[in-house]
């Protein structure tokens, strides 16, 4: 297979000579955590104190050569591996965050933010702020919700994203030199998922996994969720169901819905579509030693969210495969290949509605009716 060969520079000076290795990370686990900072972190060799060109914020760019994919970093640490002697084999670690942590970092006092769509808010709030040559970006629409008006918000960018996209339960993307927001609709209204995992590797854009992990009965599961929002009512809902088969497994959600009805909505669509404990996510490992990764990375960077999985079960000969939402991935690079792991969750948990609901409509026989 062909290796992917990466481009690492630091401003408009080219430095890929001097990279040993790198890690990179970026998005989440699961649909439950939070959007946390993406990372790179590269160590390189500082024989002759090439470290010493490394000041904080420096922008770093990552580019996957031969696709389009390419990524904004800053530098953030630098952690010298010194060695005696001469210092000959010293090395030093350069650690870098992306423009989520970036955001982390850009911080208001009693900042207004007016009543909008979720993912409007923030973009009007924010998009000013942000590093020079930036931007957050709505890609399809300004969320499906409506985050409450605050006369005087205290905090980083980052919390009050991740306020909102709790909200909207929707879906980002950190590539280039944005930060993509979609609202929950939108997620299935991208551009549509090309890329397929399975048990072995057909072309270029079915890649053979090394590794996958179907987990089930996790954390996702939820049957009584409570919505806590800033000055409404808090709001609770149950799956009766699910509450009778399993017993109670209940969460809390802060929320900035702006009325008691929409934090309602929010807990029964969370205890309507987290109700399977059979739903199925993954973490997968693939790697450039068997797979040619071009159209994975010109996938990841056209923010495609959605993705095919295609697994057996064992004892099982049937292949089953199932659409998934890309939720984040990581990477190792060294000289001889490039290892990544990718962690999906179902398309499920944003993709359905309530058929009896005075909120979202009641099926009405050949009709929904309110």
């Amino acid at each position: 297979m062909t290796q992917q060969v990466w481009q690492v520079e630091r401003g408009a000076t080219d430095v890929t000579n001097q990279i040993e290795s790198l890690n990179y990370s970026t998005g989440r686990r699961t649909q439950f955590d939070s959007w946390a900072p993406g990372s790179l972190v590269f160590t390189i060799h500082n024989d002759n104190g090439e470290a010493d060109s490394y000041d904080l914020n420096d922008r770093i760019i990552l580019t996957a050569t031969g696709t389009s994919f390419y990524q904004w970093f800053f530098v953030q640490e630098v952690l010298f591996n010194d060695l005696g002697g001469d210092g000959g084999g010293s090395s030093a670690t350069i650690v870098c965050t992306d423009l989520l942590g970036r955001l982390g970092r850009i911080s208001v006092f009693e900042e207004a933010l007016a009543t909008e769509g979720t993912l409007l808010q923030i973009q009007n709030g924010f998009n000013g702020l942000m590093p020079s040559g930036t931007s957050i970006v709505l890609q399809v629409s300004d969320g499906s919700s409506t985050a409450r008006a605050d006369t005087a918000y205290t905090g980083t960018g980052l919390n009050r994203l991740n306020l909102n996209m709790t909200t909207e339960q929707g879906w980002l993307a950190v590539t280039d030199v944005s930060i993509y927001l979609y609202g929950r609709a939108d997620i299935d209204d991208t551009a549509p998922g090309t890329i397929t995992f399975a048990r072995s590797a057909s072309g270029t854009l079915t890649l053979g996994y090394s590794d996958i992990k179907r987990i089930a009965l996790g954390s996702n599961y939820l049957n009584d969720c409570t919505a806590i929002p800033p000055t409404a009512a808090q709001q609770n809902a149950t799956n009766a169901t699910g509450v009778a088969a399993y017993g109670t497994y209940g969460a809390e959600f802060a929320t900035v819905d702006n009325s008691t009805a929409q934090a309602l909505s929010f807990a029964q669509w969370q205890v309507e579509s987290r109700s399977d404990p059979d739903q199925l996510s993954f973490q997968i490992s693939v790697s450039d030693t068997a797979n040619d990764l071009t159209d994975l990375f010109e996938s990841i960077y056209a923010n495609e969210a959605l993705v095919t999985v295609s697994y057996k079960i064992p004892g099982d000969a049937t292949t089953y495969t199932t659409t998934q939402i890309m939720q984040g991935w990581s990477m190792t690079v060294t000289p001889a290949a490039t290892y990544m792991e990718i962690f999906t969750s179902p398309l499920t948990y944003t993709n359905f509605f309530t058929l009896d609901s005075a909120t979202f409509g009641v099926l009405d026989t050949s009709r929904l009716g309110w």
